[in-house]
């Protein structure tokens, strides 16, 4: 494991490195007739990232039990933090056919991966989310999509080679690709290098907090839990305003937004507080392991296939 030094770059320097790596790997198995496989490219783009961004690598044992494979937290410069449970998943192509196997099932299982990720995160009171590798342009030169994507044709958007979407949008999409669509290029998710997040329209019943963070540019941990919401709240549109009552959810201890409703929108759980839960106001001790070059205690260690952590996930270089 790499230890803590910013080596003159910052989370987004990392990240891009890592993410360009993968590409190019993609690349070259794919002029090959091979095939890039999820567990290879994680290291390939961890590797990377490093040493700038911290991980630590455990066993795979659990993930066909559990569904889940790496924890990622991104941790700022005060203490505030964002974590994540995720899956690996490949944006496959068969002919013109473009897949994500979010459904799979593992032999000897009845339920789904998605849905063993999503129950998965409850213990850790993070989201649950997919890491998806999509390869560079030339990959993705058939696929094709009717939505805007500010001009840029979705094959061609820059950065997307590596990405993060909620795994609740893929539990409730039509296709792999539609997930795809939505996904946060992971390298823009915390401290893009230019330009301010947009806010996200904000509805009428949240409280001033929530809404303040909703519509002001974050960094950081902030800025991942804003990034990870912006398309589900586009999903969800109009279904607050139908509602009579908003109940709230009990939330996490040391959660950094405390007021969140249980609302349900489309998905399969509360899905503001599925995401903001993620977003805290103190390191968990296992995190706090990685960073100090110390191995996490076994319960943590036998459950997931390694942990990421991006120190001073809110620095600008």
């Amino acid at each position: 494991m790499s230890g803590l030094h910013s080596h003159g770059t910052g989370p987004y320097e990392a990240l891009q490195r890592g993410r360009k790596a993968v590409d190019r790997l993609a690349a070259d198995l794919a002029a090959s007739g091979g095939t890039l496989r999820e567990v290879t490219a994680t290291q390939v783009l961890l590797a990377g990232a490093s040493p700038r961004v911290l991980f630590e690598e455990f066993t795979s044992a659990e993930e066909a039990k559990t569904g889940a494979d790496w924890m990622w937290w991104w941790v700022d410069r005060d203490g505030t933090c964002f974590g994540l449970l995720t899956q690996a998943k490949i944006l496959k192509v068969s002919g013109r056919r473009w897949t994500v196997d979010f459904g799979y099932t593992t032999r000897g299982h009845s339920r789904s991966q998605i849905t063993k990720l999503i129950a998965a995160a409850e213990p850790y009171s993070v989201p649950a989310a997919y890491v998806l590798y999509c390869g560079d342009r030339e990959y993705r030169r058939t696929l094709e999509c009717s939505r805007s994507h500010d001009g840029v044709l979705c094959r061609d958007r820059e950065r997307v080679g590596v990405s993060v979407a909620c795994a609740l949008l893929a539990y409730r999409a039509q296709s792999g690709v539609e997930v795809f669509h939505d996904a946060v290029p992971v390298e823009d998710i915390a401290s893009p290098v230019e330009g301010l997040d947009e806010p996200v329209r904000p509805v009428k019943e949240l409280n001033e907090e929530l809404a303040m963070f909703l519509r002001q540019p974050q960094r950081g941990a902030r800025r991942v839990a804003k990034e990870l919401l912006r398309p589900l709240e586009r999903v969800r549109r109009g279904v607050f305003s139908s509602a009579k009552t908003l109940e709230h959810v009990a939330s996490t201890a040391d959660a950094l937004l405390r007021d969140v409703p249980a609302h349900h929108g489309y998905f399969s759980v509360p899905y503001l507080d599925h995401v903001l839960r993620g977003l805290r106001t103190r390191v968990p001790d296992y995190v706090r392991d990685i960073m100090a070059g110390r191995t996490p205690p076994a319960g943590v260690t036998d459950r997931l296939g390694g942990i990421v952590v991006i120190a001073d996930a809110d620095a600008l270089g």
